[in-house]
């Protein structure tokens, strides 16, 4: 069984577009519309296969990047967004963060490879609502799709008291200090940013900017692109 927790006020951002057929229960659409994001074609189309199985959901759309997505989600106006993190360009914590801001926004799940409470942190703070590990799509992604429309969190338990045990613990970038450069290449990886896009945008090379990010990483105490998100999240230098 995974954890659910109540979303409060976030709920309210959203506003149900399932149409004014019948409910599927518990305040939620009887159709709910969904949009799915993953760069492998075999991947969306198991999910798909899986969704369409279950008559109170469908699903308009679908694309293979962050900015695909971005670009096609506030003209089909899902429901949910069933997004990979491990997206090509920009990641899928990144992509998030931009969805979150659509009017009325669409609920954000995450089907991610990582079992990892920083990932579920990174992902939830950036705007996402659910957490499902692409190790238990078949079994835990229904209900994390009408566990969200209820406007709760979804993520399995284990990783929930993860999160919220780091979400206690005071903060141990405190006295971390980076400097000016290092500092806005993590903003910009952060963003979704390639190493080949700072470098253009900074005039510098890609082995400079690996080396700041590199840097950063060791001051941090960081090993992976999900913990620098994170922290910028924190931070406020990326919305």
């Amino acid at each position: 069984m995974s954890g659910r927790l109540d979303d409060g006020g976030r709920a309210g951002n959203h506003g149900p577009r399932g149409g004014s057929g019948a409910r599927a229960g518990n305040g939620v659409p009887g159709r709910i519309r969904l949009f799915l994001v993953d760069d492998h074609r075999i991947v969306r189309a198991g999910v798909r296969a899986l969704l369409q199985a279950h008559e109170h959901l469908e699903v308009v759309g679908e694309a293979d990047s962050g900015e695909d997505a971005i670009a096609r989600v506030p003209e089909l106006r899902p429901d949910v967004v069933l997004m990979d993190l491990s997206l090509p360009g920009m990641n899928g914590i990144a992509a998030a963060g931009q969805l979150r801001r659509l009017v009325p926004a669409p609920r954000l799940v995450a089907l991610s490879m990582h079992e990892d409470a920083e990932y579920v942190q990174g992902f939830l703070e950036a705007g996402g609502s659910g957490y499902v590990p692409k190790s238990a799509v078949e079994t835990q992604l229904v209900d994390a799709i009408m566990a969200v429309m209820r406007g709760e969190y979804y993520a399995p338990p284990q990783l929930l008291a993860e999160v919220a045990r780091a979400v206690g613990r005071p903060d141990p970038y405190k006295h971390v200090r980076l400097t000016r450069r290092e500092l806005e290449v993590v903003r910009r990886i952060a963003q979704g940013s390639t190493y080949r896009e700072i470098a253009e945008a900074l005039s510098i090379s890609e082995k400079t900017v690996a080396t700041y990010r590199e840097r950063a990483g060791e001051k941090l105490g960081v090993r992976n692109r999900a913990g620098l998100v994170r922290w910028a999240l924190e931070r406020h230098l990326i919305d």
